[in-house]
């Protein structure tokens, strides 16, 4: 999965441990198998540590990126979108169904790098 180069120029590599799958490995995979969970949890603590609202969620970022991403113009296809998101895709055409073996890592890369940030800095020596 691509890395937006935002992430990347932010420190994002820093928090992935040598020798470690994960990032953030600090959080722990459930027995029940999946990390979204224990990470949507640890989220809800951390955001009100830093005065985020109730309302919004860990989803809701996941909800902002695909809103703003399917309201783009330009060449970014909603296989595209829903394939980066780990949505299923929201339309079963046959052609997608049937013929699409794959999504290049380069048209992810193209989708990654339309979402648009702002300016932050999240290396930890600062």
């Amino acid at each position: 999965m691509p890395i937006h180069s935002a992430l990347l120029e932010w420190g994002i590599l820093e928090f992935k441990k040598d020798g470690e799958k994960f990032f953030f490995s600090e959080l722990k995979t459930p027995k029940s198998g999946s990390r979204g969970t224990d990470f949507g949890r640890n989220f809800s603590k951390f955001k009100t540590t830093i005065g985020l609202p109730a309302a919004i969620t860990f989803h809701s970022f996941r909800h902002t990126v695909s809103t703003r991403l399917r309201n783009k113009t330009g060449d970014l296809r909603e296989l595209w979108i829903d394939a980066l998101l780990g949505h299923e895709a929201s339309h079963k055409s046959q052609g997608a169904t049937t013929y699409l073996s794959g999504i290049t890592t380069e048209n992810l890369a193209q989708t990654v790098e339309s979402v648009r940030y702002p300016t932050l800095c999240l290396r930890r020596n600062l």
